[in-house]
């Protein structure tokens, strides 16, 4: 009970007392005081009353049987309900004819009613939401195909706030009648994805690359403690044939963003697999004719003849990846050669501290077949903002000649901060940092030769696509078939792969201990492509 209250009822004690004393004596003063008194403990009487009986209903009663907090709109409509019954009462102590006043205020009401029907109906059913509170502000609601976020409850309608930012006015007439969902936050829900793929497409492969699609690289928003699922669940006919609906099943930690962004992040994801898979009728595998130049500039295989070379490119394969997607065992082939033919793929180099200084261990030494891209005025921009907090404006002008000296954005980090004297605001700063340098794969660049030439597996590195990615892949089969077709080039392809081995791979990520002297590599190169056994 607050403050006020108790206020309000030691007034009315006191000025019952007076009118107590004063009616019991009645000539001390005029009787006209006395009846002014009497009106002002009533008032006072019907302010502490319907202040004790609102809090008992509201805040004690109500409380309690429902387990919700009540509104501020059901504490005033209890509060008006109980001003009324008092004001009525308080005329019928007074002598005053209520039958009169009723009367007239019912035309008046029936009059005012039939000419504000909707108005009232809306706040009639805004007081309904309210009082029952089936959702608050805060809630994601859906109803009538309107999904967003309650931003507000008023008499008349309710404000849902769209993942645009747009806010859409419901009539709370609207919302009492219709259907309305409303999602919880505070536990996990399950969204949905439709997919459809052609029927004659064997349902355990569709199923099996849709997941991995997710689960290779899973958003940071799907909840890893609650199962990622993908059904068959109808046929459908349509003018290209039979097809079959798939569902994919997951848990969004965050379900205010999942429609706007994991969604469609997943749909991206199963788009490109799926398209590996060649599983859509829409789409058309780009033509090879124009990717023998890609194997013809590639030394090691220059010693075949054009028929060879066309044999290795029949038997490849091209795969199309999409931006920041991760290439892995998991949807790359094993024992494969890589070909950059569009895009661009990110490797990360390895990172090795001794004595207080850093080395670097590339994944290649071969100089990129492009040349690289200066930093973008907006990664200066960004990196530059960012310094400004601990060195000051000078910071733009140091960003602009240290991006002079290096196009990768780790070491532009490095140089920048050597700026920051301070050890703690340097770590700070070096935390927006890419966690090592970052080496890329451009158009006519490739990785993977030894695991195609010696069938080893691919270092564990993290591999990203830059943008939507193209690759052609070239398998141990289709090594095989060429060198079968010109087998007097497996002495010369011995010797170039040593030298490219001793000259681009030595050293690095995809290098091992083991030293290959040229016997040695045809020995298992001859065993491999030419015997059939590794």
């Amino acid at each position: 009970m607050s403050a006020k209250t108790l206020i309000i009822i030691a007034i009315t004690g006191l000025l019952l007392l007076a009118y107590s004393f004063f009616s019991t004596n009645p000539g001390l003063i005029s009787k006209v005081f006395v009846d002014y008194l009497k009106i002002a403990v009533l008032i006072c009487s019907s302010f502490a009353t319907v202040n004790i009986l609102s809090f008992l209903i509201a805040d004690v009663w109500f409380s309690r049987s429902s387990g919700k907090q009540p509104s501020a709109l059901l504490k005033l409509v209890i509060q008006i309900v109980l001003y009324v019954s008092c004001i009525v009462l308080i005329l019928q102590i007074l002598g005053k004819d209520i039958a009169v006043i009723f009367t007239t205020s019912a035309i008046v009401t029936a009059v005012i009613g039939f000419a504000l029907q909707s108005t009232l109906g809306n706040f009639f059913s805004g007081v309904a939401l309210r009082i029952d509170q089936p959702f608050k502000i805060g809630d994601r609601i859906i109803i009538k195909n309107v999904e967003g976020t309650v931003h507000s409850i008023t008499w008349r309608s309710t404000g849902i706030r769209l993942s645009s930012g747009m806010i859409t006015y419901l009539p709370n007439g609207l919302m009492s009648e219709d259907f309305v969902t409303v999602v919880p936050l505070d536990k996990p829900v399950k969204r949905t994805i439709d997919f459809l793929v052609p029927a004659a497409a064997p349902p355990q492969r569709v199923m099996d690359a849709a997941y991995e699609a997710v689960m290779n690289q899973p958003s940071p928003n799907i909840n890893l403690n609650q199962p990622v699922e993908i059904r068959m669940w109808q046929y459908n006919l349509v003018e290209k044939g039979l097809f079959l609906t798939y569902k994919l099943f997951y848990s969004p930690t965050d379900y205010n963003q999942a429609n706007r962004h994991t969604d469609r992040e997943i749909m991206r994801r199963i788009w490109y697999a799926l398209h590996r898979q060649g599983y859509s009728p829409e789409y058309v595998v780009p033509t090879k004719n124009n990717y023998l130049k890609f194997i013809n500039s590639i030394e090691l295989f220059q010693d075949f003849s054009i028929e060879a070379q066309k044999i290795i490119l029949e038997n490849s394969q091209n795969l199309i990846f999409d931006r920041g997607e991760q290439l892995s065992h998991k949807n790359l082939p094993s024992q494969a050669m890589f070909i950059v033919v569009r895009g661009c793929v990110e490797v990360e180099q390895e990172l090795t501290f001794k004595s207080g200084k850093i080395s670097i261990k590339p994944f290649t030494q071969k100089p990129s077949s492009q040349p690289s891209l200066p930093l973008s005025k907006q990664i200066i921009d960004e990196v530059a903002y960012k310094l400004v907090y601990y060195i000051g404006p000078s910071a733009f002008s140091l960003a602009q000649e240290a991006a002079k000296h290096t196009n990768s954005i780790y070491w532009f980090y490095q140089l920048l901060a050597k700026e920051i004297t301070d050890l703690e605001d340097r770590r700070d700063f070096l935390q927006h940092s890419p966690q090592s340098p970052v080496e890329f794969l451009k158009e006519g660049d490739f990785f993977g030769e030894r695991a195609l030439f010696l069938r080893e597996s691919l270092p564990e590195v993290k591999i990203l696509a830059g943008v939507e990615t193209e690759l052609l892949i070239i398998t141990t089969d289709a090594l095989a078939k060429a060198l079968h077709y010109d087998h007097t080039v497996l002495q010369s392809l011995s010797e170039k792969f040593r030298q490219h081995y001793q000259q681009h791979l030595k050293g690095t990520i995809q290098s091992s201990d083991e030293m290959l002297e040229i016997d040695t590599i045809v020995e298992k190169i001859w065993n491999i492509y030419v015997k059939g056994t590794s």
